[in-house]
């Protein structure tokens, strides 16, 4: 008798991810003797710096290699409830921080949590090709909102407030974005803020894993820490991004 190998309709819908796509040419063409500039994966351009390497190290020859608590350590989830209350102006209890093995992890991860079939995932474009896929794969659907160049490719608040419905869930935010480098000024946060408290089921997720490569005079504002939407933003965040030594 065959086999059925057939996958189900959730994955069917998804499409390949241009990014590991484009990643994956680079690397056989490098492998090939090619000259490659990879502007791929978001990966940085130095090694994983010392007191990293050298910190795994000494926990493995430590013994530290056992399962941790399902939310990550109690240790590293002190730290990151410290770094949001003094960088981001956000005070959050450890119960409320979960550790995943990547922001990719968690933005997926909290699309499950909150959408149901049929929900709408609002995404600004430009936009980082995973969203519209994770979306689908949490069997919502993703709404795109377009922005124009010469807005600085920044969601206006009136293209927000016509794509808005009673299926609405979800609104992602990404700032600095990816990909277009803008970063989100608090006063225009701040009328998205109003318009996000109008709608009853309406929820935010920030994903502010670029907030430190930031280029004066912009300055990072964590959505969560604007007047009453600390109750409607997972923030999600994460260390590959930047130098935390």
């Amino acid at each position: 008798m065959e086999v059925d190998k057939s996958t189900s309709p959730r994955v069917n819908n998804v499409t390949t991810s241009k990014t590991s796509a484009i990643s994956d040419k680079a690397k056989a063409l490098a492998q090939a003797g090619v000259p490659v500039i990879s502007l791929c994966a978001g990966e940085p351009d130095f090694d994983t710096p010392s007191v990293i390497t050298q910190g795994g190290v000494k926990a493995i020859m430590e013994g530290r290699t056992r399962y941790t608590a399902n939310a990550g350590t109690l240790q590293l989830r002190t730290a990151i409830c410290h770094k949001l209350k003094e960088e981001n102006e956000i005070v959050y209890s450890t119960d409320e921080v979960l550790v995943s093995n990547g922001a990719k992890q968690s933005i997926f991860q909290a699309m499950l949590a909150v959408c149901s079939p049929g929900d709408e995932v609002l995404i600004p474009a430009p936009y980082w090709v995973s969203y519209p896929e994770m979306a689908k794969l949490a069997d919502a659907t993703p709404v795109i909102l377009p922005s124009q160049m010469s807005d600085n490719f920044l969601l206006k608040p009136d293209v927000l407030k016509s794509k808005l419905s009673a299926k609405s869930r979800l609104l992602i935010l990404c700032s600095p974005s990816n990909p277009t480098g803008s970063v989100y000024p608090r006063e225009l946060l701040t009328q998205i803020a109003k318009i996000v408290a109008s709608h009853p089921r309406l929820l935010v997720l920030s994903d502010e894993i670029y907030e430190h490569i930031i280029y004066a005079p912009a300055m990072h504002t964590s959505f969560a820490s604007l007047p009453d939407m600390r109750e409607r933003t997972l923030t999600v965040n994460g260390f590959s991004k930047v130098k935390y030594y």
